[in-house]
């Protein structure tokens, strides 16, 4: 078992405006930076048949760099405003009760949300695309069929809850939703040891949740969801 602590910086480049002169806008806009703090905690138990992590951890991104029209024009600048202040839990297990079998499930969630306002998003707006809740299963099963031949079982599950892309300056709604989705991907096949061969299936029920709502921006109708994908696939090691 173990217990630790994490203290982290980060930042994003700052860069240029490519029209500012007369108009109003700053040449150039600063660095953005977020500070990270984390508390987690690790363990291994029954032998390393079960293994268990979890972490608490708070995120203060300040300058956020933040997009916005100049007045009167169509041209797009960037500025340093706004403030992101928020809590976050990352859980996750993994059981192999037998050698053939791993289990394996996480859950996360967060509340990461704009305190201070910039010119495209309000106090209380998300952060954009950030999922709030999502977790995941897993399910592999590899038992021996013979001397040399071992059979492959493995079916994995996704969910990301809704989230949004905030443009108050830019769109029309200035909400842009996007959807929740699960998703289930499966695999059966043999190992031979130098050669794999499985028959998958990503997508296995063609969840068709929009991955982005369109019009935004220069993109005209929505972003799909890759749909159903079937296929076989072969490994050699040498």
């Amino acid at each position: 078992s173990m217990v630790y602590a994490n203290v982290a910086k980060g930042f994003r480049s700052g860069g240029f405006n490519a029209t500012s002169v007369g108009i109003g806008i700053p040449p150039a806009y600063d660095s953005d930076e977020i500070w990270t703090y984390e508390l987690g905690t690790k363990h291994q138990l029954f032998g390393g048949k079960l293994t268990l992590d979890a972490s608490i951890y708070r995120n203060e991104w300040s300058k956020v760099q933040s997009y916005t029209f100049v007045t009167g024009t169509t041209l797009a600048a960037v500025t340093n405003s706004g403030h992101v202040q928020g809590w976050g839990v990352d859980l996750s297990a993994m059981a192999r009760p037998t050698r053939d079998l791993t289990l394996t499930g996480t859950y996360g969630w967060n509340n990461l949300k704009f305190d201070k306002a910039t010119v495209d998003k309000a106090v209380g707006d998300p952060v954009d695309g950030a999922v709030r809740e999502s977790w995941s299963a897993s399910l592999d099963y590899r038992p021996a069929l013979s001397e040399t031949l071992t059979g492959i079982f493995r079916i994995d599950y996704q969910h990301a809850g809704p989230s949004q892309i905030t443009l108050r300056t830019f769109a029309v709604p200035p909400v842009i939703s996007r959807p929740g989705r699960d998703l289930v991907n499966l695999r059966i096949g043999v190992d031979t040891g130098p050669v794999e061969i499985a028959l998958f299936a990503n997508n296995l029920f063609d969840e068709n949740a929009p991955n982005l709502i369109g019009p935004l921006g220069t993109i005209s109708e929505n972003i799909e969801q890759r749909p159903r994908v079937i296929g076989i696939s072969a490994n050699a090691r040498f």
